[in-house]
């Protein structure tokens, strides 16, 4: 790991793979791609054996003066980039070939050579800018797609729970495969989809068993399990206790906390008021 004080690197690189050292986590990349690293960040590198590009080391001053230029530009060059260069894109063809330039112009010594390393350093900048600005974008679209997608599937099951559908369902609905909506599931709320079911399944469950004098085997019967027996392995699995135990241990608790003694309660005339218990 090291640090350049008063200079910034641009890496474009045609071949091989690698990942970038500096931040917490190590950070992968792949050819066709450029590595932007602005003065004083600390940085290191693994690269594949195949890995092959191209190198411009620039003092940072060059940097400082198209960035004052452009709030976007400045936002791009504070931080370590690893910027994908499609190679049917505009500005990553650009990007490319001005940093080919760059280097073949550092090598002679034309006339007006510092003018018009100055211009292609800064069309290389704005190019690699531009580029992170659209991933950056299109990175913030992809996320509120992704959210929309788990909010809709949450409605769903709130809608279907009780019918105890499979993946496919829910995915056929949604518009992506059983693959995607789970790791969408588990990258957002970190539960698989089949486990947000069965959250939902016990959140009724627990409700009904506290809150309701439904027999267990109904409760059962109207969360749409066959077979009360496996009701009970299912809510035992989870809760850690069966659901008569449940809700014994629920009631008792909640009674203490409004001040009720023990026992069903029974309608009598009484001046002061009756504790409620609300059901959310």
């Amino acid at each position: 790991m090291h640090r350049h004080d008063a200079f910034f690197q641009i890496f474009s690189l045609t071949a091989g793979k690698g990942e970038l050292l500096g931040t917490e986590k190590a950070r992968s990349f792949a050819a066709p791609c450029a590595l932007f690293i602005p003065p004083r960040a600390a940085h290191g590198f693994r690269f594949s054996r195949e890995v092959d590009g191209l190198v411009v080391t620039a003092l940072s001053d060059r940097l400082n003066s198209v960035a004052a230029s452009d709030l976007a530009i400045a936002a791009y060059a504070e931080e370590t980039r690893i910027t994908p260069l499609a190679p049917d894109h505009p500005d990553a063809a650009l990007a490319v070939e001005s940093i080919r330039r760059i280097h073949a112009e550092i090598a002679g010594h034309a006339p007006g050579r510092s003018l018009l390393l100055d211009a292609m350093m800064t069309q290389a900048i704005v190019s690699l800018a531009r580029l992170g600005a659209e991933a950056d974008h299109l990175a913030s679209e992809i996320a509120t797609r992704d959210r929309e997608r788990i909010e809709h599937l949450e409605t769903l099951i709130g809608a279907h729970f009780r019918e105890h559908q499979p993946v496919g369902f829910y995915a056929e609905k949604i518009g992506v495969s059983s693959a995607h909506l789970n790791r969408l599931a588990r990258a957002l709320t970190g539960a698989s989809v089949q486990e947000l079911i069965a959250r939902r399944v016990m959140e009724a469950a627990r409700r009904d068993l506290v809150f309701t004098p439904t027999p267990i085997q109904a409760i059962a019967f109207s969360l749409g399990f066959q077979d009360p027996a496996y009701f009970h392995r299912f809510f035992r699995k989870i809760a850690g206790v069966a659901p008569g135990a449940f809700r014994q241990a629920e009631r008792k608790r909640l009674q203490a906390e409004s001040g009720d003694a023990p026992g069903v309660k029974e309608e009598r005339a009484v001046a002061r008021p009756v504790p409620r218990i609300r059901t959310f």
